[in-house]
């Protein structure tokens, strides 16, 4: 299952549309968490499943102007790797992964601009098409890894989680 729901928000902080935010807020975070939470409960222990949710770059640093957006996905790449690693510890068969894109040229940056045209071209001359991106979740989907995430330079990686993992049980035998 790809998991690629989500709306950003490209103002200050200060600026945001507060609606706008508590609407990305229940899409990026509350319906990924219940989503992923239902399918996990049926399809853990389904050979060959996989539960691909798509975060975003900035869901590994902060974007200047899009904080609560960055935000957002922050929690979408934690939980993801999280999720991917107590399904490990359990021996279930999904696999669960997340794809952090970077700017991709799609509808995304016209709506999150309450929707402004935007010129990728002008503004962001460094972008990967939805067929390019499409392509890094099929390589994600094929390997072992638990993160597929375009670098800075614009050049997609298969990475193992990015997310220390603390196990608190192990911490309290000590």
């Amino acid at each position: 299952m790809d998991n690629n729901a989500g709306i950003g928000e490209a103002s200050s902080v200060t600026d945001q549309n507060l609606d706008k935010v508590e609407t990305m807020l229940h899409l990026n975070i509350e319906s990924l968490t219940i989503l992923s939470t239902l399918f996990v409960r049926d399809y853990s222990q389904v050979e060959g499943t996989q539960l691909i949710n798509v975060s975003s770059t900035i869901g590994y640093a902060i974007a200047m102007s899009s904080i609560t957006y960055s935000a957002s996905k922050y929690f979408v790449s934690a939980f993801t790797e999280g999720l991917a690693k107590e399904l490990e510890q359990k021996s279930a068969k999904m696999k669960v992964k997340v794809l952090a894109p970077a700017v991709t040229k799609t509808e995304f940056m016209k709506h999150a601009m309450d929707g402004k045209e935007f010129d990728y071209k002008a503004n962001l001359p460094m972008h990967h098409t939805a067929k390019q991106m499409a392509g890094f979740m099929l390589e994600l989907y094929d390997s072992n890894k638990v993160v597929g995430i375009v670098s800075e330079k614009y050049e997609f990686q298969l990475r193992d989680q990015i997310y220390p993992i603390l196990d608190f049980r192990e911490i309290q035998k000590d």
